[in-house]
């Protein structure tokens, strides 16, 4: 197996700080849309999701929101392949991502806001694995 890699791009990764910055200090998330070719996951698409917990510390995506996405997608000939969410600080998943990142089994991209850095993540068979994010111009 290769290496996994998250492929987006310059005007994606800005678009997600853009929409975390409105939504501060609560945690921003959306959707990664693409889709997946060997090892490798080619965003193509930004959802952006509301917070329905209203939180700096957790984010929740309505369920209704969410069957409307995944139904768009699979439409549109795409997969969920990421989650992105921002944290006011640190980029390490939560004890709340990783319960959740079991039930969703795609990369998730996380944003330190104190930082303004990001890191990905997938939950490999209970081990937490940190994937190469590759971003290129537009």
């Amino acid at each position: 197996m290769s290496e996994i890699t998250l492929l987006i791009t310059e005007n994606q990764i800005d678009t997600l700080i853009r929409s975390t910055k409105e939504d501060f200090p609560n945690e921003s998330c959306s959707l990664l849309l693409g889709s997946i070719v060997d090892d490798e996951y080619h965003v193509k698409v930004l959802k952006k999701m509301e917070n329905k917990a209203q939180s700096e510390y957790s984010f929740h995506m309505d369920s209704d929101e969410l069957m409307k996405v995944y139904k768009w997608a699979s439409d549109n000939g795409l997969d969920v392949v990421g989650v992105y969410h921002s944290h006011l600080k640190g980029s390490n998943p939560s004890d709340t991502d990783l319960t959740f990142m079991k039930i969703n089994p795609v990369i998730w991209l996380i944003y330190d806001v104190s930082k303004s850095t990001y890191r990905a993540f997938l939950l490999v068979q209970d081990c937490l694995k940190e994937i190469k994010i590759k971003i290129s111009k537009d």
